[in-house]
This record gives C-alpha cells, sequence and structure tokens, in this order.
C-alpha cells in the first residue's frame, strides 16, 4: 500500500467511525438500539453474502451480511471522472452506504423487497426513493458532524457536488445517452442535492420519509 493510499485507508476508517457514532446517537434519541454495520475495504473483486462483486459496481451495501464495501479506486473517479474531490466528498460516499444500512435495520429494506415482489414496475420509483432516503440519512451525519464542530468551510459543498455529480440524469448525459426519468434507480442529481440538504438541516430520522414524499 502506498502511503497515499494508506492515508486515504485511514481517513476511511475514521469516517465510519464518525458516521457510526452519529447514527448511534440519532437512533438513542428516538429510543432505539443501532447496531454497527463492517465497512469493507477491497480491490477489483470481492465476496459478499449478496454474491460476488467487481470495483466496476461502485460502493455498495449489501443487507445479507450487514456489510458496506468500497474499492478505494472509486474515490480516484470520483475526484477525476466526476470532478467531486474533497475529504467531505468521499465521507459523503460512505454515509451514503451507511444510510442503507439504517434502512436494513429499519426493516424499509425488506418492505421495498416485497413491494417489488408483487410489482416489478415499482422497481425502479421505489429504488429511487429507496436511494434518496440514503442520501437524506448521509446528510443527517454531516448535521452530527456540524454539531461536533468538525466542518470547515465548503465541506457541505463538497457532499452536495459529489450527491449531484452521481445523479442518474448526469451520469446518462456523461454516458452519451437521452435523459429518462423513467429509468432512474438513484435520483436526479437536483433531488441527490435536495434530500441529502433535508437531512442536514433537520438531523432526524423522520424527516427522511421519501417513501411519503408526493413530490421528491
Amino acid at each position: 500500500m502506498t502511503p497515499a493510499e494508506q492515508e486515504l485507508y485511514d481517513f476511511i476508517n475514521y469516517a465510519v467511525d464518525d458516521i457510526q457514532d452519529t447514527f448511534a446517537k440519532v437512533f438513542a434519541a428516538s429510543g432505539q438500539q443501532y447496531r454497527p454495520a463492517t465497512l469493507k475495504v477491497f480491490a477489483e473483486s470481492v465476496d459478499t453474502g449478496c454474491g460476488p462483486a467487481s470495483s466496476a459496481v461502485g460502493p455498495f451495501y449489501c443487507p445479507a451480511d450487514s456489510k458496506a464495501y468500497i474499492d478505494m479506486t472509486f474515490y480516484r473517479d470520483l475526484r477525476d471522472r466526476f470532478g467531486a474531490p474533497g475529504d467531505f466528498a468521499q465521507a459523503y460516499v460512505l454515509a451514503h452506504e451507511y444510510g442503507h444500512h439504517i434502512q436494513n435495520l429499519l426493516g424499509t429494506d425488506d418492505q421495498v423487497r416485497r413491494q417489488v415482489a408483487g410489482d416489478k414496475s415499482l422497481e425502479n420509483p421505489l429504488s429511487v426513493r429507496q436511494e434518496l432516503q440514503a442520501d437524506c440519512y448521509a446528510g443527517i451525519w454531516a448535521h452530527g458532524t456540524a454539531k461536533k464542530q468538525l466542518i470547515e468551510a465548503g465541506d457541505i459543498e463538497e457532499s452536495i457536488k459529489a450527491a449531484q455529480a452521481i445523479g442518474d440524469d448526469r451520469l446518462q448525459k456523461m454516458a452519451g445517452q437521452r435523459v429518462n426519468p423513467e429509468t432512474f434507480t438513484h435520483g436526479s442529481s437536483a433531488q441527490r442535492a435536495r434530500w441529502f440538504k433535508r437531512g442536514f438541516e433537520a438531523g432526524r430520522l423522520d424527516a427522511c420519509d421519501t417513501f411519503a414524499a408526493r413530490d421528491l
């Protein structure tokens, strides 16, 4: 591991500890207990409780083994390909995946799976709501970080820029495709930024009910 890779690895571990500390406090405030999830850093490919995966899929969370996975090369892509550099952008990506862990703990993931099993046409729209909720939960982490006075000028903007950088509409444009909202699985750049900001401003789980929202 190069010195730069070691520095990034150490930062990732620091960020995950901070993310889980924040979510543990948020859960405790609502009378619930947070169960930590493990982050697995891998290179090229990895076996998971959800099956084998490669670095091409990007960061992801597996409900079957309650682990988040990331190949560190994704951060190079985030900086160089998507134009979203910075520590806070990197931490946002992790917080988003831990947002999926919260959905697993609260039973949201199971509910979505049952609905999709009953009606396959719901798969994409429910995926968008689930991903935007994870963005909102990432905003809750940023809210907690701000309360600890760990935020510097420009940090929130870094996270918002990262959220916008990986919006479905922008990714489709980058791929030379026509923007087609019906094929979205994560939400548009504007939607991802909006829900991150909602979580950041509220700092509460109940502010992130994307499934009840009429307008995302």
